[in-house]
């Protein structure tokens, strides 16, 4: 590996010209911003973004396909207001030296520097600045309750954890582990406070435990299902905690002094650490578990202190070309490296001036590919050309109209980089504007590739993964059935009359039904909420109902078969097929007495009770003729999956799409399935989620 200084990274390409790209709009929204600074994506993964523009609250959005065609918006917001006077660990530690002796015996610089930073001289100040949120981050792992784990840090220090379940709006204080005392109290050694008379070793007690950033690590095996918290400290060291499953506790830590300053960012990307303090260094770290220090140095990529500290970054990872490319943001420059794998290929750098007075957002548009947003209401999309050991950069212009008025103030992606979700906020005064108004982030969804969301989809499933893994697409395919000149495609897909039941059932043959349910749900909201398409309903209806017994046949069709195969069969598998029967049979007589033979479905209804009776007939002989009971009118609570009865409980497991309950026994219901198979939702193929009295 060869050193890279500013002098050597060469020039990238300029902008080529007229731009053919098209991102159209697809949702608009806005959430409370009152202290906006140039990013406002404090963090982005997948399908969660997390805001750092309030002083007030935390906002965190979450994207959802449950929204309805009177409100498009793609995102659930959530929030927790914060205290009007926050905790200030520091202060503990200020009180503890006389700051007036140390002023007296300053310099100029000292005395100004003393003066300008609140978190030094707050415990004897008359008006205290009021925090400000500086990140707000998701921990990758869940709590064992399966509530989401989110850490936010203020400009004074203070580290919060906080907690929810999923599509909540609310999130919740922890107040079991306090981070900031730990590490002042517990984890630094003590200082001999009679040594302290002089600014820069009062400067340099209160560094050491000021956290100024933090990351979480990202979910590995090598973490044993605990939640691995990176701090980083004012005198430019990072602190690993180990927490417990349910963040109560730091297991253990470990501390990595660096020739860092102030560090003011971290971005973590598999085992890769970005770091960047507020001199405008930027450093590599690689994270080695099982070494002590467990962060090296990989790498410094850029050395000179600009007083530009870094704002933001990305790592992405190109599987073609076996290397990394990090890409950081400083003034209206974007800086690029590839990192080889291969310790026998060297790094390669290069940069482009984007212009726009400042780059105020950056995400990723692809593996080589990314999109960056300007104060000056410009957007851009970066192409990076990796090409005969040299590294390139072309931009082209995205156009948008609304950045006429709107600087972008953060750019994400979803995971698949089918959405970018904008934030802008006004840079002009309107004459209707009130104090309200001025507080508004707005916020624009926009299509990246011009490609058909269902068959993107349709293309991504797989039988092993839940469809909350395609979030993204779920919305686009929701918003895009909302658009009402286009609903009549979607009501024309996949005829019910299309589906054959002859044969043996198959995995993929559920799958087909699943997307046809998304498609049908999404057709049937958009029919009920529109007055000039309810004459509708009641068709989208009759088709739902037909849709739902074929599902759930077929997927008892599958465990059925599944549960043929056994030599040997245990309790509960015995008592599933005995449900299973009773179900088909409760199921195939309701539709019997629901469709008859004038009904516009009746002779598909007719068709597909037939060949079902045949089939079910068969799997009944190959099991061994079990005794089946009549059906109960009355339909119980049943589990989803087996269809046993589903007794009453304060603590339930259900689908975190179509919220239908299963059993909270989920060893049970993997005896439905072969060894290591991922249970999801036989009618929508959601993952499931937990309710617990504790949560």
């Amino acid at each position: 590996m060869t050193k890279v200084t500013e002098g050597e990274i060469s020039g990238g390409g300029q902008d080529v010209g007229k731009s053919n790209l098209d991102f159209p709009i697809l949702a608009k929204g806005y959430v409370r911003q009152d202290s906006v600074n140039d990013f406002v994506a404090s963090y982005s993964e997948g399908e969660f973004i997390a805001l750092s523009g309030s002083k007030t609250e935390v906002v965190t959005l979450e994207l959802s396909s449950k929204f309805v065609a009177l409100d498009p918006f793609p995102y659930l917001v959530a929030y927790l207001e914060c205290n009007a006077s926050e905790p200030r660990p520091l202060d503990v530690l200020a009180s503890q030296v006389n700051l007036e002796a140390i002023y007296d015996t300053c310099d100029v610089l000292e005395a100004q520097h003393l003066a300008l930073e609140p978190a030094y001289t707050a415990v004897c100040s008359v008006s205290v600045p009021a925090t400000r949120l500086v990140a707000v981050k998701r921990s990758p792992k869940l709590l064992p309750n399966g509530n989401l784990l989110l850490g936010s840090l203020n400009s004074y220090g203070f580290f919060t954890l906080m907690s929810k379940p999923a599509e909540y709006n609310r999130w919740s204080r922890l107040e079991e582990l306090n981070v900031s005392v730990v590490l002042r109290d517990t984890l630094l050694p003590e200082q001999d406070i009679s040594n302290i008379t002089s600014f820069k070793k009062y400067q340099a007690f209160i560094n050491r435990a000021w956290i100024t950033m933090f990351a979480w690590l990202p979910d590995n095996s090598e973490t044993n299902g605990h939640h691995i918290l990176v701090l980083a400290t004012a005198s430019g060291s990072l602190w690993t905690l180990n927490l417990s499953a349910d963040a109560k506790t730091i297991l253990s830590h470990q501390e990595v002094c660096t020739s860092l300053g102030r560090i003011c960012y971290i971005d973590a990307f598999k085992d890769l650490l970005l770091l960047g303090d507020i001199n405008g260094l930027i450093h590599l770290y690689k994270f080695v578990p099982q070494e002590i220090p467990n962060f090296v140095l990989t790498k410094a990529l850029w050395e000179k202190a600009d007083r530009m500290g870094l704002q933001n970054a990305l790592i992405t990872e190109c599987p073609v070309k076996n290397c990394y490319y990090i890409t950081c943001s400083k003034a209206s420059h974007v800086l690029t490296w590839c990192m080889p794998r291969s310790e026998e290929k060297q790094w390669l750098a290069t940069r482009l001036y984007v212009g726009g007075m400042k780059i105020t957002g950056l995400c990723s548009l692809g593996n080589n590919s990314f999109a960056v947003g300007s104060a000056g209401s410009h957007l851009h999309r970066i192409q990076i050309f990796h090409e005969d050991n040299q590294l390139r950069l072309q931009m082209q212009s995205i156009p948008m109209a609304v950045l006429q008025d709107f600087p972008v103030m953060g750019l994400c992606t979803s995971r698949h980089k089918n959405l970018m979700t904008m934030f802008v906020y006004r840079n002009k005064e309107f004459i209707n504007q009130n104090v309200a108004q001025r507080k508004h982030m707005d916020i624009q969804v926009v299509k990246v590739r011009n490609e058909d969301a269902l068959a993107q989809l349709i293309s991504h499933l797989e039988v092993d993964k839940p469809i909350n893994y395609h979030t993204d697409f779920l919305a686009e395919l929701r918003l895009d059935v909302f658009v009402e000149a286009n609903w009549q495609r979607y009501i024309d897909f996949s005829p019910l009359n299309s589906f054959t039941f002859s044969e043996p059932a198959t995995e993929t043959q559920l799958q087909q039904l699943q997307v046809k349910f998304h498609v049908l749900q999404s057709v049937l909201r958009l029919q009920t909420s529109l007055l000039q398409l309810t004459v509708h309903v009641k068709k989208s209806q009759d088709e739902m109902k037909l849709l739902l017994a074929m599902l759930s046949i077929t997927h008892i069709r599958l465990r059925l078969q599944f549960i043929g195969t056994l030599s040997q069969r245990t309790t509960f598998q015995q008592q599933t097929t005995k449900c299973m029967f009773e179900e088909s049979r409760r199921m195939m007589n309701k539709l019997k007495s629901d469709f008859s033979e004038e009904h516009p479905l009746g002779s598909t209804t007719k068709a597909f009770v037939e060949e079902i009776g045949k089939q079910l007939k068969v799997l009944h002989n190959n099991l061994g003729n079990p005794v089946i009971g009549d059906p109960l009118e009355k339909p119980l609570l049943r589990c989803s999956v087996s269809f046993v009865e589903i007794s009453p409980s304060l603590d339930r497991r259900y689908c975190s799409i179509c919220e239908r309950s299963i059993l909270f026994e989920l060893e049970n219901l993997q005896e439905l399935y072969d060894l290591g198979r991922i249970l999801t939702c036989p009618i929508c193929h959601g993952s499931f989620a937990v309710e617990m009295l504790t949560a």
